[in-house]
Formats: structure tokens, sequence, C-alpha cells
């Protein structure tokens, strides 16, 4: 139940920062199933990445904190880079700016979300165990 609720959480956040992205580079077709659509695609792209990470290795647990940015800030960049050309690409309002803007309040949300994981919850650090 915990890890349901966690990417339910996730899932609401993604389509929520979508939403943003929507409004502010394609306002007229900013509608709520394409920041639905654009919402998932953005949790499949954080599985599939968090599923990487995981694979790659175990990660101990000296400095836990800092390894969770070091690994995941960078990761969560590429993957809101990746939604905001997928969102922005057909726009002509899209500016560098906006869209360095909006990809790190995207990271910024991400990491907010994981504090509704389960490891987030026993207030530990999902290094390796997330879906970005």
């Amino acid at each position: 139940m915990p890890t349901l609720l966690y990417v339910a959480v996730k899932l609401i956040a993604y389509i929520a920062w979508c939403w943003l992205g929507l409004r502010l580079w394609r306002v007229g077709s900013a509608t709520f199933i394409s920041a639905i659509a654009l919402g998932s695609l953005r949790l499949a792209i954080g599985v599939v990445f968090g599923v990487t990470i995981f694979l790659a290795g175990p990660i101990s647990d000296e400095h836990l904190i800092w390894k969770y940015i070091a690994i995941y800030a960078p990761v969560r960049v590429v993957e809101w880079s990746i939604l905001a050309w997928v969102i922005g690409r057909r726009s002509d309002t899209q500016t560098g700016l906006i869209w360095i803007l909006w990809c790190f309040g995207g990271v910024v949300v991400s990491f907010v979300a994981d504090f509704a994981s389960p490891q987030g919850i026993e207030g530990h650090f999902c290094v390796g165990r997330c879906l970005c």
C-alpha cells in the first residue's frame, strides 16, 4: 500500500507540473488529458531511470543524503529536459530561461514527492530504489 501511495503522489505531482508546462508553452492545447498523458510519460521515464540506477549496483549507507542528491539531481534534470522538449517542441514561446526554471521546478517537485516513498515516510532516502 505505501508504494501505491508513493506512485499516486508522484503521478499527481507530475501531472500538475506538466499542466504548468502546457500552460506556459501550449496555451491553446493545454488540456487535462494532455497533462495526464505527459505526467504518465514522466513517471514511465522515471521508472526506467530508477531501475537503471538500482541495477547499476549497491549504494552504501555512508553519506547517503549527498549520494541521493548527487545521483538524482542530474538524472532528474535529464528527465525533465526530455519533458520540456516534448511539451515545448512545437511552441514559439519556449525560451531558455523558462525552460531552465521549469526543469529546475520539476526537479524540486520530484524531490518533494520522494517524501511520500516508503523510505521517505520512514525518514530515509531512497537512493537506487525510487521512481525518479
